[in-house]
């Protein structure tokens, strides 16, 4: 069972409220028809949240649970969207769980957040009488568009706008518009998007700069010589964040930098295990795919030696799981770092104290890799 999923479904329950991210229903559809009616105005939403209908509640919030008759299945409801002619192709994503509350049985039907919005029939089902080709519907508060009758202008225009990425703050338009780095062009002083010109991404010298000592990951390069720098996310003359970077290999490779992670305690209390990493759903590491050209054999070589000795996460709740599993296995991450010593590296920066703990963050980088790797095939195999 889904317990993060039946957590949120129950906190839904418990506050008696349906809004335009959850309804409740004593059971299910006994009309597709009526079911694709729902689906398409919770599809058609311009927040950034999925959206739940939830089987088994009572008109008066009461946990009731499903009962087998019209019950529907993931596939049963894939299977009625598929018969569906959905305008430009574009289908709702949705997903059906189960979840236990309260000792009852609760169905879930999960309509996943989209920007392909907004969805509409172009060609139903001729068993349909009611829905409309062409009509958009929306759902708005605790009330959906009826059946009958066209969403408004003003609600049909929010949607094309997320469709277009213009609902989001900018920074977030930015993260996502890195993600094709043919909209953007590169001059001396930076990035500018082609298409929304005020979208800037201009370097800055880092007032560190002229530091002598770099973080441990720069002595994993072939060439260990650095440079740290900023770069500004700008739209129009606003500053909407810095990013630090740094330039590894003699400039051969440049990312963001990244965020220190610390696991456990020991009887110091003291970290156990001092880290360095990214998270996947992160600016910083849209922005390093950004800056990376993997046509450039120099960077994947730079980079390869770079991802040796930081860890990348899909997102926080996996890093947190991650940190519990290795606080499990301490044996055996004392053998991967004792086996990570004898990973030959070139240490120079003139100082032994710096040189011995940049070794130890070197190997501990490598053996928290080695055990990130071990984690994720674990969860492969359950």
């Amino acid at each position: 069972m889904n317990y993060d999923l039946a957590e949120k479904i129950e906190n839904a329950i418990l506050s008696r409220k349906e809004n335009d991210q959850y309804d409740f229903k004593q059971e299910w559809h006994s009309e597709n028809e009526r079911l694709l009616h729902d689906i398409l105005c919770f599809a058609n939403t311009v927040h950034n949240y999925d959206c739940y209908i939830i089987f088994g509640v009572s008109d008066a919030h009461k946990i009731i649970g499903v009962t087998e008759s019209h019950r529907k299945k993931q596939a049963d409801v894939l299977d009625m969207l598929a018969n569906v002619g959905f305008a430009g192709d574009y289908t709702p994503s949705i997903s059906v769980d189960t979840v236990s509350i309260m000792g009852k049985e609760i169905d879930v039907l999960t309509i996943l957040n989209s920007f392909d919005v907004p969805y509409y029939v172009k060609k139903k089902p001729s068993s349909y009488t009611n829905i409309h080709e062409g009509y958009i519907y929306v759902r708005n508060g605790d009330k959906n568009t009826p059946i009958n009758q066209n969403a408004c202008m003003p609600d049909i225009e929010m949607l094309w706008k997320k469709r277009l990425g213009l609902t989001m703050p900018p920074l977030e338009q930015i993260r996502q518009r890195l993600s094709n780095k043919l909209e953007w062009t590169s001059r001396e002083e930076g990035y500018y998007n082609a298409y929304k010109p005020e979208f800037q991404l201009l370097y800055q010298e880092d007032d560190d700069d002229d530091r002598l000592v770099g973080e441990f990951y720069v002595y994993s390069q072939t060439n260990s010589r650095f440079l740290y720098e900023n770069i500004k996310v700008m739209c129009n003359t606003t500053v909407l964040d810095r990013v630090q970077l740094v330039s590894l290999d003699s400039g051969r490779y440049t990312t963001p930098v990244p965020a220190w992670g610390f696991l456990g305690k020991d009887e110091h209390l003291d970290p156990l295990y001092i880290y360095k990493y990214y998270l996947m759903d992160s600016f910083d590491y849209c922005l390093q795919k950004f800056l990376f050209n993997d046509e450039n054999s120099e960077q994947v070589w730079a980079k390869r030696r770079y991802d040796e000795v930081v860890l990348y996460f899909i997102d926080g709740n996996e890093q947190m799981a991650f940190e519990q599993f290795v606080l499990g296995i301490r044996p055996q991450m004392e053998k991967y770092i004792c086996e990570a010593d004898n990973h030959y590296y070139t240490i120079d920066s003139g100082n032994t104290l710096v040189n011995t703990e940049a070794r130890k963050r070197l190997s501990m980088g490598l053996a928290l890799n080695r055990a990130l790797s071990e984690y994720r095939g674990e969860q492969h195999e359950a």
